[in-house]
């Protein structure tokens, strides 16, 4: 991929919200993230009416004519405005050396969740745990309303503002809208974070994927490392067996999955006599022994047993075979264990209260929150 590297640019790039031509004036562009298929530059730009915005763009290089997926996506959702999902403001093209070069214009948030994550040593109370994962089945409960499966949900890929305590789901590169009823690709999702029935083969799959995704993130927020790590595909699924036993004929034919795929992983699954990952018990249990296991060492000291023990509780009923079963949507949102965040006494590590949530935003989620345009403005009071 070619490597266009300009700290300064003019353009005319088309504005989301009408299709209308703005020219922008871009500057103090640094490029902050190169991956195999785009690279991500920060910077500023300047609009037509002189106002200056912190911006990201990605910048890519299709393979194929016509609008990609991700801008189809990304331009449906983009009208909506939903807080916990990012924005794209503007989008524009430019030739070089025969190509196109193809960049989006996002809205800018400070960090991901895994940067975040990383500054606290991977050690964070039990309200910024329950102010994460409240807004990321809010924002996954949006996708799947609207037919989107994100397909790699993970924390990099978690925009997160410490300063306020708001989250949204970025980068939609994997993205599709999905049919259960047509063919899709298995091969999908980051390892740590991928569902049973697609390490299974099935190529007929819904949302509920991302609802396994985004309980990988719960659990790694709880125990402050990788919940389920496979040292390979057919790991991963054997690492999901000592968690969660055998999957039953009634969960193989909810998953749809590949029988020969199955097969080969159950041939070579050797039975974990110690079942120290079972029921994720060890999460509020730390005995010697657990403690000696990477597997099962909890390295988020600052939640409490009785908390951890709730949080499980909950964790247990999103990590399941059955995709329908899945814990998500309003089940989930309006659940006890998030009351604290509605809470006003209530406290951020910051010792600033919550700003980013309030009791309208539960209000909203009850009353099936179709009403979000604008809401991606961050709440001050």
């Amino acid at each position: 991929m070619p490597n266009i590297y300009r700290t300064t640019d003019e353009i005319v790039a088309q504005r989301l919200e009408d299709g209308k031509d703005m020219h922008l004036n871009l500057h103090h562009m640094n490029l902050f993230a190169t991956g195999a298929f785009s690279n991500v530059y920060r910077g500023v730009a300047q609009t037509e009416s002189n106002q200056e915005i912190d911006i990201v763009i990605k910048k890519t290089w299709p393979r194929h004519k016509g609008c990609p997926m991700e801008v189809k996506i990304l331009g449906q959702l983009g009208k909506l405005k939903h807080r916990n999902i990012v924005r794209l403001l503007y989008s524009y093209q430019k030739q070089h050396e025969g190509r196109i070069c193809l960049a989006l214009i996002f809205e800018y948030i400070p960090l991901n969740l895994y940067q975040f994550l990383k500054d606290k040593n991977r050690r964070i109370d039990i309200v910024e745990v329950k102010l994460i994962v409240w807004q990321l089945f809010r924002g996954q409960a949006h996708l799947e309303k609207a037919d989107i499966c994100h397909r790699d949900i993970k924390p990099q890929n978690l925009l997160y503002n410490a300063e306020t305590g708001l989250l949204k789901i970025s980068d939609f590169g994997s993205s599709s809208i999905q049919s259960t009823k047509s063919p899709q690709q298995s091969y999908h999702v980051t390892r740590y974070y991928r569902p049973p029935e697609l390490i299974l083969g099935s190529k007929y799959y819904g949302c509920k994927i991302d609802t396994w995704s985004c309980g990988c993130v719960f659990g790694e927020l709880l125990k402050g490392g990788i919940i389920l790590a496979g040292k390979s595909s057919n790991n991963q699924a054997e690492v999901i067996f000592d968690m969660l036993g055998y999957p039953t004929d009634s969960d193989v034919s909810s998953m749809k999955v590949s029988s020969t795929k199955l097969q080969e992983v159950l041939d070579s699954y050797e039975y974990n006599k110690s079942k120290t990952t079972a029921d994720l018990t060890y999460l509020y249990t730390q005995t010697v022994i657990y403690q000696k296991d990477r597997r099962t060492t909890v390295y988020n000291t600052k939640i409490e047993q009785d908390d951890m023990k709730e949080s499980v509780a909950v964790l247990l009923q999103i990590l399941v075979y059955n995709p329908n079963k899945r814990l998500s949507g309003i089940e989930i949102l309006t659940h006890p264990y998030f009351n604290v965040l509605f809470n006003e006494k209530t406290v951020r590590f910051n010792k600033k209260k919550i700003l980013c949530l309030s009791a309208v935003d539960l209000q909203s989620v009850k009353s099936g929150d179709t009403t979000l345009t604008n809401e991606s403005v961050e709440q001050t009071s």
